[in-house]
């Protein structure tokens, strides 16, 4: 595909700029608190799938302006709940809905690019549901105040989360979170594992996100880091069955060309320059997984 111009995309909620291999996402709806809406929903869908397919970005950080109140102060409920359902579902009926945060967690997750969340502010529900768990490595001011609040809303955990905050931190702080709806600092000990680092101030957050991401958008290898995401989240539920598709995976990037240059450059004492793309390279065995289709088969006229 020739490469995207991120300006052109006609993104409203989000604004992307490209710092070499690091594409850099960040919610600009300040006066809002960056609540999450329809067009953010939009937004960070489609940069998500841009961010997958463009060669040039090795890296992706999401963040918020430094000067808004929240990262994301959650829902945009200036209708209720009501609000966030499409007449596609109003008239198929209640199986036809599928959760906007959910819709953008997915999205996340299946970027075969290294993704990190820079959190320089509050974060409720779908702030941190959605925007955070699917992410790779996160960032976070010690300050913030975070929250699951559904049971205290009446509703159910949404954007995948009852899936990823166990597989994180374990079921039992999961259940303590959901449950309690409560709000807490990231040095709860409930969160205990979730964050990459946490720093005493907002203004510490984004710029180390973003040399930790120029560091593994030089040096490492965009091939393996998707095949390595694989392995985490799209493995076997047994240790033989694991030992088999990681050999495999051995076997295929074994032979290409980032880990011939891995295996100089370390010899060599130098940094590596991997150049193999996820678009050239990239083994038709990926992926492995059985692939689900989520979208809803219309069964009305």
């Amino acid at each position: 595909m020739s490469s995207p111009d991120y300006s052109q995309q006609g993104f409203t909620a989000i604004r992307v700029d490209l710092d070499g291999a690091v594409a850099v996402a960040t919610l600009c709806r300040a006066k809002e608190r960056n609540t999450f809406s329809a067009a953010l929903h939009g937004d960070l869908i489609k940069a998500y799938d841009l961010f997958d397919r463009d060669d040039r970005v090795r890296v992706v950080v999401l963040t918020a302006e430094p000067t808004a109140p929240a990262f994301c102060a959650g829902a945009e409920l200036s209708d209720g709940w009501l609000g966030m359902f499409l007449p596609e579902a109003e008239k198929e009926g209640e199986h036809a809905h599928r959760d906007g945060g959910g819709q953008v967690t997915l999205a996340i997750f299946r970027c075969r690019k290294i993704t990190i969340c820079a959190v320089n502010g509050h974060a409720v529900g779908v702030g941190v549901t959605a925007l955070q768990l699917p992410c790779d490595i996160r960032f976070v001011w010690g300050g913030a105040k975070l929250a699951f609040p559904f049971v205290r809303r009446g509703i159910a955990p949404e954007a995948a989360s009852s899936y990823l905050l166990p597989r994180l931190i374990g079921h039992s702080r999961a259940l303590s979170l959901f449950l309690t709806g409560a709000t807490v600092s990231p040095n709860s000990p409930l969160l205990a594992g979730l964050y990459h680092s946490v720093f005493p101030t907002r203004e510490e957050v984004f710029p180390a996100a973003l040399a930790l991401a120029k560091d593994l958008a030089q040096n490492t290898s965009q091939t393996a880091v998707a095949v390595t995401k694989g392995l985490v989240w799209r493995g076997p539920d047994n240790i033989e069955e694991t030992h088999l598709l990681d050999s495999r995976a051995i076997r295929v990037l074994g032979a290409a060309g980032d880990a011939a240059e891995g295996a100089r450059a370390f010899k060599e004492r130098r940094l590596p320059k991997m150049t193999d793309k996820l678009s050239d390279h990239l083994t038709p065995w990926m992926p492995w997984w059985r692939e689900i289709d989520v979208n809803h088969r219309k069964a009305k006229l």
